[in-house]
Order: structure tokens, then C-alpha cells, then sequence
């Protein structure tokens, strides 16, 4: 049961939620008039505005800056920086835009005479309300103080919001991959506007050609001066150069000299190896010779150059290989064995002799070349000392050599440069020109009225129907039977129309009966139809009319539905509001009239109470005097009695009870009345408090047959029921 209440509450707020654009087209459609009038009050006072904006030109040029400055005679004498086009083209637009050049125009053209911009330079009074509105706002945030014009000159103030006025209307863009600039500007005056332009143009040019001057002449100037003391630097280079070369005896180029020493060392050297490595070979063959045996066939062979040693040496292997011969034949006796020992150890004597008197030799040898050996060395030493100190004097011959060819070539760079900046010191190149020049305007450009108007239109209309559709979203309240059909599951009975009325004057009590207000009795008619359909099948007498809140026109709705129902039944009309009852002083009754609360507290009779309406015909049961305890009087068995009582007298009882919202009455009359008839003021009451209302007439046991919406605008009824009142108004036509 709970998720059918949840998923029944749920289903509610989603189709409340729901986005009705014809509902939205319909409301702006019944606005059109408001709309159109708001829109065309907006455009008139926006045309008497625009009419009086002044026409404002503009003027355009467009400007070529070159990359190079070109110059007559092409030097390579001095680096200068390499900057690229880029940088070097935003660099020229920077200064296109500098204020230094922006003074220059406004001085040439004397724009703060020109233009005349008194109204825009002016300042407020200082005593006035939005001065001091003004300056109290920024002394709150801690804006800064704007000095006084007693702190500044007048012809100060005045250039300086000359050229915030310039800057406003001046416009300067590169075009994009090129070197071209678009520079553009606005002014009342046409003439004024093309001027600008071309004066910013040539100052611009000519304040390069006067910078390029002002070097030219400074770099003149910085030559002649180092000429001088170049030329100075130079003959002292060359004096000190003579000097040195006259001092040292230097004879010749320094590279002879060099080559002199390198040969001499290089010689000195390879003697010095060679004597060597024969020192080493000597001491390596007497080394051998003390470890081994004389006659070693391994110290024989060192002495590979002399020719007797190897001869005795054959001759000592011949006599060996004859003795091992004899040896294996015959003993130590034999003749033979004895000759071949004797010539053997005859050979060797004579090897061994030979062999020491090499030796000898070889030592005297060594000895010698260790003395050579060491006689070259003193030899390199001296020579590589004599060969440090003449580069010593070839290094200072050189540096004073390359001192004066740098400045030499300085001198001569110099003097080539002060001859092309001589050259070219009055040739002018310029670094800009124009490809098109300004030219005076013929037409404005702004303001474009027609657009402006046009804007203006779109504008306020789409504010007005903003307002219009804002002010519906925001209107919670009942204004179509759909709403209160599908959100308050009831039906609907019918609307009252409402009724124009003049200031603090209510409605008249017979209205019903006044063919004047035809429309508003048919709809009182429509309800009790609605009503009369709804109980064909039921013996229902008590109807009880109620409201949410007070002045919904439940009382009103009361008495036009008995005097409807009073035209075709016998029909009692009960005021059961005790707290704040309205019946009888409708009636006229007076205040003394006994009623519904002297009948329930005192017991007074009830026909004595009950008073009748001559023109309508109805009962009417007033509610008497003032009572305290109206909630426990209904809540009785005595009012229960009474309409018992009452319905066998009367075919149709309808009660006018208290709103349920304020008080608890009419939850206990609920219970008692046989139906229900909810009235809602259209556009008046929210939809939160009827949804309460009705929810709580229905926890209380209330039948509620339908609902009624009251006090409502035909014209805003979106159509649903204009059959209605053209039949009604066929009706009348044809009844005439």
C-alpha cells in the first residue's frame, strides 16, 4: 500500500514537473498587447536616443614596414645584432603605439583644440550627490586617490585625456605573414580621421630617419677619436717591435731560426741513440761471456764481425767431429786418438786466446762509448737550453708582430668605415612607407541606426515575453481545469467567471438574477448541471461548499448555488461559519437574527429561525449569535438531529461552512454533508495549500464531489471554454 501512495505521489510530482510550451505560447499570446506595447514604448524612447548619437568615421591606411634598413655602401666592419623579422616587426608595432608618438600627432594636429572634446573632459562638480557617491565607493574598496586639479595644470589634464581619447579611437593591427600594418581611426570629423593617420604615419617614418642620424653623427664622431688613438697605439706597437728585433740581434725571419734548432737537436739526438744502443749491445755480450764458458758456442756467436773468430771457430767444430769420430773407433791409446785430442785441444788453445783478446777490445770499446754517450747528452742539454731561450724570443717577436698587424687592420677598418658613414650621412632610407594612404571618408561607419533599432526591438520584445513566461513559471497557482483535475484527482464542476467591480464594492447579492451578468448565471447553471448529472443515482440532500483559506468566494458560491438550485427545488441555505458568519448580513438580516447557534446551544425552535428569501425563494438558516464552541456544537449528536430533521423538509440543503485550512469545523460537517464542493480562487490561491486542504477533507471522511474555480479570467482560460459562452451569447442573440 505504501509503494502504491509512493509511486501515486511520485506520478504527481513528475506530471507537475512537466513542461506545457502551448500553455507558455497560449499565456504570451494573451500578452501580445502588453509585449507589443512594452516593446514599441522601448523603441521610441531607444529612437529619440540613437537619432541624437553622432556620426562617427573612420579613416584607413595601410602601412608596409621593412625588415632590412638599405643602405648605399654594404659593410661587414662592425656585428650587429641579428634579430629576427618577428621579433623585429612587434618591436615596430610597440612603438606605432607608444605615447611618445601619439603626443607627437596630438601636438602637430593640436587635437585638444581640434577636437573640442569639452563635454568628455569636463569634470562633475565636486559637490555633487554622485561625486560623493563616487568617492565615498572608493575610499570603501582602497581604490587609489585621483590627485586634485589643484596638483596638476589644466593644460596637463587636459593632454592627457586628449590622448586617452586617441587611444579610444585608434586602431593598429599587423596583417597577418606580412609585413603590412592596417592602422585605422574613428572621428566625428572625416578630415580629422584621415589626418591622424597620415601624421602618425610620417612621424613614425621620419622619427626612424632622425635616430638613424643622430647615430650616424655619434658614430662619426666615436671614429675620428679612436682614429687617433689607434694611429697612436699603432706607431708605439711598431717602435717597440724595432727595438726588440735591434736588442736581441735578431737576423732573419724567426722560422729559419726555428728550423736551425729543431736540426740541431734532432741530430744530436739520433747520435745520441745510436751510441747507445751499441752500449747496451757490448754490455749484453760481456754480460754472456762472464756467465758462460769461453768457448760456448753461444758467446761465439756474438762476434759475428770478426772473421778469425769464426774461422777458428769452424776449424774447433771440424777438429771435434774428427776427435768423436777416432773416439768411437779406438781407445786413449791409440796413435789416432792421440793426434785428434792433440789438434783438438791446439784448436781450442788458439779459439780461447783469440777470444780473450776480443774481449779485451770489446771492454776498451765500452768504456769509450760510455763516454761518448754521455758527452752527447751534456751536448742535447746544452743545446735544448739554448733552444727554450730562442723561443722565448720567438714568442715575444711573434706577439709583438701580431700587436701591430691587429692594429694595423684596426686602423685600416677604421678609417674604411669613417669614409662610408662620411658617405652616407645624408642618405636617407626609410624603414616604412605607405601602400595606401588615408583618405577623408564619405560615409560613417557608426552608429548603424537601422541595426541599432533593430537589436532594440528583438531586444525588449524577448524581455517582455522573458517577463511574461517568468511570471507564469512562477505562478503556483490554479488557473486551468487540467491542473485541477489531473493534481487534485477531483472533478472539475465548473468555473464562476469573474466579475468586474468597481473599487471597494461587492458583488450584488441577486446577481444571479441580473440578465446583465447573463454569463455569470450560466456558469452558476453549468455547476449545478455538473452537479445534478453527478447524483442522478444518489439520494443526496446535503451539500457542504467550502474553501482552503478565506475570501476564495466559497459564501458567493453558496448563495448562487441555492438560488440556482432554488429554481427548480425546495432548497435551505445554512451559514455553518460561527466564527466569521456572512449569510445574514448578505440578507440583510439584522443582528439580533437567531440562527444555527441558538438552535444547537439553547434549543430555539427552528422554524422561528429560519427566514425566507422573497426574490429567490429559498430558506435561509442564518448563524446566529456568536459562539465560542462551534467545534464541539457540529461535533455533537444536535447538528446530526438537526439535518435529519431537515431533510425531509427540504429537497436540497447547502451549507457555507468556515474555510478547512483555518479551523476544524468543516472536517466534522464533512463527515455529515452527503457531498462536498471544493471552491478555488483561480490565480490566487497556491497549490500547495488546496492540495493540503483537499487532503485533509478526504482523511476526515469528506466526499468531495468537484471543485469550482472561481473569480476566474475567461480571457486566460486558454480557450477550453469559449463554447460555452458563445452559445451563450447565440443564446442571447437569438432571444432578441
Amino acid at each position: 500500500m505504501n509503494e502504491l501512495k509512493t509511486q501515486s505521489s511520485a506520478n504527481e510530482n513528475a506530471e507537475e514537473k512537466q513542461f506545457d510550451i502551448g500553455f507558455y505560447i497560449k499565456a504570451l499570446w494573451r500578452s501580445k498587447w502588453k509585449i507589443v506595447s512594452f516593446t514599441f514604448g522601448v523603441t521610441v524612447i531607444a529612437a529619440l536616443l540613437i537619432l541624437r548619437l553622432p556620426s562617427i568615421y573612420e579613416a584607413k591606411a595601410t602601412l608596409y614596414i621593412k625588415k632590412e634598413n638599405a643602405t648605399p655602401v654594404a659593410s661587414n666592419s662592425a656585428p650587429s645584432m641579428d634579430m629576427g623579422a618577428r621579433e623585429y616587426l612587434k618591436t615596430q608595432f610597440g612603438i606605432l603605439q607608444s605615447d611618445s608618438l601619439a603626443l607627437e600627432v596630438i601636438n602637430e594636429l593640436q587635437l585638444a583644440k581640434v577636437t573640442s572634446e569639452d563635454k568628455q573632459l569636463s569634470t562633475a562638480s565636486d559637490d555633487s550627490v554622485v561625486s560623493i557617491l563616487k568617492q565615498s565607493l572608493k575610499d570603501f574598496v582602497g581604490a587609489p586617490k585621483q590627485l586634485s586639479t589643484s596638483e596638476i595644470s589644466a593644460a596637463d589634464i587636459k593632454l592627457q585625456q586628449t590622448l586617452e581619447w586617441y587611444k579610444r579611437n585608434i586602431s593598429i593591427k599587423p596583417v597577418a605573414f606580412t609585413q603590412l600594418v592596417n592602422i585605422s581611426f574613428q572621428s566625428e570629423d572625416p578630415q580629422l580621421a584621415a589626418d591622424v593617420i597620415n601624421t602618425l604615419g610620417n612621424a613614425y617614418i621620419n622619427s626612424f630617419l632622425s635616430a638613424k642620424m643622430e647615430q650616424t653623427d655619434k658614430a662619426i664622431e666615436w671614429l675620428q677619436s679612436r682614429n687617433v688613438s689607434v694611429a697612436d697605439e699603432l706607431a708605439m706597437a711598431e717602435n717597440e717591435l724595432q727595438q726588440f728585433i735591434r736588442r736581441e740581434q735578431i737576423v732573419g725571419s724567426s722560422n729559419g731560426m726555428q728550423s736551425l734548432n729543431a736540426e740541431t737537436l734532432r741530430n744530436l739526438n739520433e747520435r745520441r741513440l745510436e751510441v747507445r744502443e751499441q752500449r747496451i749491445r757490448l754490455e749484453n755480450i760481456l754480460s754472456q761471456t762472464k756467465s758462460s764458458e769461453i768457448l760456448d758456442t753461444g758467446v761465439l756467436s756474438q762476434f759475428t764481425e770478426s772473421t778469425v773468430l769464426q774461422e777458428l771457430g769452424r776449424a774447433e767444430r771440424e777438429a771435434e767431429n774428427q776427435f768423436n769420430e777416432v773416439n768411437q773407433r779406438y781407445g786413449p791409446k791409440h796413435p789416432k786418438y792421440i793426434a785428434a785430442n792433440t789438434q783438438l785441444q791446439q784448436v781450442r788453445s788458439r779459439l780461447s786466446t783469440r777470444v780473450q783478446s776480443e774481449l779485451s777490445d770489446l771492454t776498451q770499446k765500452l768504456a769509450n762509448l760510455k763516454q761518448t754517450e754521455a758527452s752527447l747528452q751534456r751536448e742535447l742539454a746544452s743545446a735544448e737550453s739554448e733552444v727554450l731561450n730562442d723561443s722565448g724570443k720567438e714568442a715575444e717577436l711573434n706577439r709583438l708582430k701580431l700587436n701591430v698587424a691587429r692594429l694595423s687592420e684596426l686602423n685600416e677598418l677604421i678609417s674604411r668605415r669613417f669614409k662610408e658613414l662620411d658617405i652616407t650621412s645624408d642618405f636617407s632610407s626609410e624603414n616604412a612607407r605607405f601602400i595606401d594612404q588615408a583618405k577623408r571618408p564619405l560615409y560613417p561607419v557608426k552608429p548603424a541606426k537601422a541595426k541599432l533599432l533593430i537589436v532594440v526591438i528583438v531586444l525588449s520584445s524577448g524581455f517582455a515575453c522573458f517577463v511574461v513566461v517568468l511570471l507564469t513559471f512562477l505562478n503556483n497557482t490554479y488557473r486551468r481545469s487540467v491542473e485541477i483535475e489531473e493534481e487534485l484527482k477531483a472533478k472539475f464542476l465548473g468555473l464562476i467567471p469573474k466579475v468586474s467591480t468597481k473599487k471597494n464594492q461587492v458583488l450584488p447579492l441577486h446577481i444571479y438574477f441580473d440578465k446583465e451578468y447573463r454569463l455569470f448565471s450560466e456558469a452558476v447553471k453549468t455547476i449545478r448541471t455538473g452537479h445534478m448529472l453527478g447524483q442522478l443515482n444518489n439520494n443526496n440532500v446535503v451539500t457542504l461548499v467550502t474553501s482552503a483559506v478565506p475570501s476564495e468566494g466559497k459564501s458567493t458560491t453558496s448563495c448562487n448555488l441555492s438560488f440556482s438550485f432554488g429554481q427548480m427545488d425546495k432548497v435551505l441555505l445554512i451559514d455553518a461559519d460561527l466564527r466569521k458568519p456572512s449569510i445574514a448580513k448578505r440578507f440583510g438580516l439584522p443582528a439580533y437574527q437567531q440562527g444555527l447557534s441558538d438552535i444547537l446551544n439553547t434549543g430555539v425552535d427552528v422554524e422561528s429561525c429560519i427566514v425566507s428569501d422573497s426574490q429567490s425563494g429559498i430558506d435561509i438558516l442564518p448563524a446566529g449569535h456568536y459562539t465560542h464552541n462551534a467545534l464541539e456544537l457540529f461535533a455533537g449528536d444536535a447538528f446530526a438531529t438537526l439535518l435529519e430533521k431537515l431533510k425531509h423538509k427540504y429537497t436540497k440543503i447547502v451549507i457555507d461552512s468556515a474555510p478547512c485550512q483555518a479551523v476544524s469545523d468543516t472536517l466534522v460537517l464533512a463527515k455529515l454533508a452527503d457531498t462536498v464542493i471544493f471552491v478555488v480562487k483561480a490565480d490566487s490561491t497556491k497549490k500547495q495549500v488546496v492540495k493540503s486542504a483537499v487532503r485533509r477533507l478526504r482523511e476526515a471522511g469528506g466526499i468531495i464531489e468537484g471543485v469550482v474555480l472561481n473569480a476566474a479570467d475567461v480571457s486566460k482560460q486558454d480557450g477550453e471554454y469559449s463554447g460555452y459562452y458563445d452559445y451563450y451569447g447565440y443564446a442571447d442573440t437569438e432571444k432578441a
